[in-house]
């Protein structure tokens, strides 16, 4: 009884002491569920798995395919840190290369724990060689994500300041980063053969599981820095990150920048998760509120009809043009116009959406806004017919390879995934579209549209025989007005 006392302490109250507990010791860095991904395996089963770099602590099903693929960014990761560490201004002495791997990895020791409950292991359950392990891993796998960050942070600023990027172009506003000609070139030397691998690399680093925390690329970008950039803030890892990932965005940013002042940033997928945006009355609540999360949400549907009912109910579709995020829909109930930003589909977009869902399945302080959206649209498209609506009002459009079905793309994406109905921001979207699609006069106009002026014959035709009509009835008037009345002689 003593023994189960003290476990039950040491994992409940410790571990997770509830809503106060400090937010450094909640695990951010999750598996994703088995059941989401058994629902999958049939169709891609490798939509959570990295293709050409491993990053983290999570280990993968060995596949001997994968492993060689893996193993040339393996040895390129030693090469990002003698890159960076080359870079220090203390090395100009060849002697203080050690000396600054251990300020390195003392600087990562002082973060173990918290590193540690970011993937919910035991500290105490490790020994000193997998201690040793997991400040290597966190070495090679930070210095690998911090060379990418600089690199396009350095981008980011040509591209602000307008400067043309060159090699002999200026240093970056890190102040830390060299010019990029040279780096470019060995890094083609060293990936030869490979030519899109980071194309892959920059999906890789938007899997849930395959995540570092974000502490310890600050703590390394801090680190290995000039004296005269002691100052920096860890913002410009930030605009590295939005530029690296700006080509799998959505859509495009909010109109403020993130800043690590402002937000906590836990790895890079939370990074992209809140670089997506949220709709304004939907980001003015906080994310991290414990005390909504005490309450059982409640599991009622919400649902909408197909967007080929909507249309024969008198809804009419529209891109929504104003909008920041892909997720700011609206909708005008005095014309019956159902606003929703464009969203292009890529080969990459299903395993994108399907972690960032999968995070917010996981991590318990999200709104479930990418989940609630994903819903919403597959209430929408159930059919060729609805894909083909969307498409051609520029809702949707389908850059996806011919062998993918579109039409399936939201219904994979919501396969087992949950949406508390009380926290849905499209709730009352939702409400406004069911109460005007059961009113009568939208749908009588939606049909006249519909037959008689969705063909310009038909339209011409009817013209026609009302100008007949009223032809017809002038001559009969005068006919009866000149009997009863007829002309004086």
């Amino acid at each position: 009884m003593k023994s189960m006392e003290q476990d039950l302490k040491r994992l409940v109250v410790e571990k997770y002491g509830g809503p106060n507990q400090p937010e450094q010791r909640l695990p951010t860095i999750y598996r994703v569920p088995g059941e989401m991904k058994r629902r999958y395996e049939e169709g891609n089963s490798y939509s959570y798995l990295p293709v050409a770099v491993q990053i983290g602590l999570l280990p993968y099903p060995r596949q001997q395919s994968r492993d060689e693929d893996y193993r040339v960014l393996e040895l390129y990761k030693w090469r990002c840190v003698r890159s960076l560490i080359g870079r220090h201004h203390l090395l100009q002495e060849p002697t203080r290369t050690p000396e600054l791997l251990r300020r390195c990895l003392s600087a990562i020791n002082g973060f173990l724990p918290r590193i540690l409950a970011s993937y919910n292991f035991d500290a105490e359950a490790l020994d000193v060689g997998q201690r040793h392990v997991v400040l290597g891993t966190m070495l090679l796998d930070g210095c690998f994500i911090l060379r990418r960050l600089l690199k396009f942070a350095r981008i980011a600023s040509q591209e602000q300041s307008g400067a043309k990027a060159s090699s002999s172009s200026s240093r970056s506003g890190t102040g830390s980063a060299s010019s990029g000609g040279q780096d470019d070139d060995e890094d083609r030397a060293v990936l030869f053969g490979r030519c899109w691998v980071w194309s892959f690399v920059t999906c890789d680093l938007l899997l849930l599981e395959n995540q570092i925390p974000f502490c310890v690329v600050q703590k390394l970008f801090h680190q290995l820095l000039t004296r005269t950039d002691a100052d920096d803030t860890s913002d410009v890892l930030v605009a590295g990150a939005l530029r690296l990932f700006s080509s799998l965005r959505p859509r495009k940013l909010y109109s403020s920048p993130i800043s690590c002042r402002d937000v906590h940033v836990h790895h890079l997928l939370h990074l992209f998760y809140l670089s997506v945006g949220f709709p304004p009355d939907a980001a003015a609540a906080p994310d991290d509120d414990p005390s909504e999360h005490l309450v059982p949400p409640s599991e009622l549907p919400q649902w909408i009809p197909c967007a080929r009912e909507l249309e024969e109910a008198g809804v009419t579709f529209r891109p929504r043009k104003d909008a920041t995020s892909f997720l700011d829909v609206r909708f005008a109930g005095h014309g019956g116009v159902l606003e929703i930003p464009e969203l292009q589909l890529y080969d990459y977009s299903e395993p994108l959406f399907r972690n960032l869902i999968a995070f917010e399945q996981t991590y318990p302080y999200t709104r479930g806004h990418v989940t609630a959206y994903a819903v919403f649209m597959d209430c929408l498209v159930t059919s060729p017919e609805d894909m083909r609506l969307l498409h051609l009002s520029g809702v949707l459009v389908n850059h996806m390879n011919r062998d993918r079905d579109p039409t399936g793309f939201f219904s994979r994406l919501c396969s087992e995934a949950h949406l508390a109905a009380d926290r849905n921001y499209l709730a009352g979207v939702i409400g406004e579209v069911n109460r005007y699609r059961r009113s009568r006069w939208p749908r009588w106009r939606a049909a006249l549209v519909r037959n008689y002026f969705s063909n310009p014959w038909v339209a011409t035709s009817l013209a026609a025989a009302v100008i007949l009509l009223a032809l017809t009835m002038m001559q009969s008037f005068f006919a009866a007005y000149a009997y009863f009345k007829p002309p004086k002689q």
